[in-house]
């Protein structure tokens, strides 16, 4: 980018644009339309700024089921992706920039150097902040490292008296790299984390604050003791779903007590493949979006990047279809109108029969 060129970034204590909101919006309805929330869901209305420590598990568009929790919340994120112009369309953020990038991409000198002084100032100034400790998503039976990063920025904003919430969130898919499955974002208890003490020293009392935070997280997420358990878990889970419970307080209730948690008895097999083949047939009109999602997924690296791929190939080909489509309304609404109408039925036997684990 050249240096007269300006890139535009999201100011720190500013809510998220409502061009975010809406895209993240629609792709979460459409892609996870059965996303809900469970959990602790009331403890995060009592009007303070929140700082959502998150579980990591399926890529960047984890963010996107994270919203539904605080649809005004922001996180930050590398200057590197927001420079992308194809990525901007997807995603924004408060960016972090090295000092020598500022000039090099035209980023005024206020920008944040350090993420912690810039979610610091985005929580003092009344935003709410959703981090993601593991720093990198995966699909496995438990998280990953979790940096200090959190810690950090709750021991800075607890040194300035700044009144604020601190509330882990954990992420449950059943099946995460599957067009229309079942997702539950599940909201722990706020977190009170204890002033320092007299002869507690500064690292003394971050370390506590990791510690705490951490115990909270691994409490809400999925953090199961070996491959074995995990799978049994997601089976265990997704039968008490069938029985009307949650996903995610079967899944957690399961990793916590395996030995203890008789499995459900399951129902009639639901040909539930034969069912998704037939939606996605009469969403023939969503051809070119289909196709460019499926070459997209062939660039994920693991089952964890797929749903990223997906959606972002799906989403650039949608761009340029849906207008066509609606100029083709015009030219020929005998055939597009009843070809959406069979694509919006497709869509509800995938959403409602074709959802279930292979």
């Amino acid at each position: 980018m050249s240096q007269n060129k300006k890139t535009t970034i999201v100011i720190a204590g500013k809510p998220l644009p409502t061009y975010y909101r809406l895209i993240s919006s629609i792709i979460r309805c459409i892609y996870y339309p059965n996303c809900t929330l469970v959990g602790h869901v009331p403890a995060i209305s009592n009007g303070k700024p929140t700082l959502f420590l998150c579980s990591h598990r399926n890529s960047a568009f984890d963010g996107y089921l994270i919203l539904k929790v605080a649809p005004f919340g922001q996180a930050l994120a590398s200057i590197q992706l927001l420079n992308n112009p194809l990525i901007r369309l997807f995603f924004t953020g408060i960016p972090v920039v090295r000092k020598k990038d500022k000039q090099r991409l035209g980023i005024s000198p206020n920008g944040f150097e350090n993420p912690v002084e810039a979610a610091v100032s985005h929580i003092t100034k009344g935003g709410s902040l959703f981090l993601f400790p593991e720093g990198s998503s995966e699909w496995g039976h438990k998280p990953l490292p979790y940096q200090r990063g959190g810690a950090r920025i709750i021991r800075s904003l607890l040194s300035q008296r700044v009144e604020f919430n601190v509330v882990s969130v954990g992420l449950f898919y059943v099946m995460p790299d599957r067009f229309a499955s079942y997702a539950e974002v599940y909201v722990g208890k706020p977190i009170s984390i204890a002033d320092q003490v007299n002869d507690e020293s500064e690292q003394e009392w971050e370390n506590r604050i990791h510690e705490q935070i951490s115990q909270a997280l691994n409490a809400v997420s999925v953090n199961c003791p070996d491959e074995k358990t995990f799978k049994a878990a997601e089976h265990y889970a997704y039968l008490s779903l069938m029985q009307g419970e949650s996903y995610a307080e079967a899944f957690l209730r399961y990793q916590n007590q395996h030995e203890i948690c008789p499995m459900p008895q399951p129902k009639a097999v639901s040909y539930h493949l034969i069912w998704r083949w037939l939606g996605f047939f009469l969403m023939f009109i969503f051809l070119p979006i289909l196709l460019a999602s499926a070459v997209g997924a062939r660039y994920a690296d693991a089952r964890n990047t797929i749903t990223f791929f997906k959606i972002f190939a799906g989403g650039l080909a949608g761009l340029i279809w849906l207008p066509l489509l609606i100029g083709f309304v015009w030219l020929w609404p005998s055939v597009i109108i009843p070809s959406l109408i069979s694509a919006f039925i497709g869509y509800k036997i995938i959403q409602y029969k074709g959802s279930a684990p292979c």
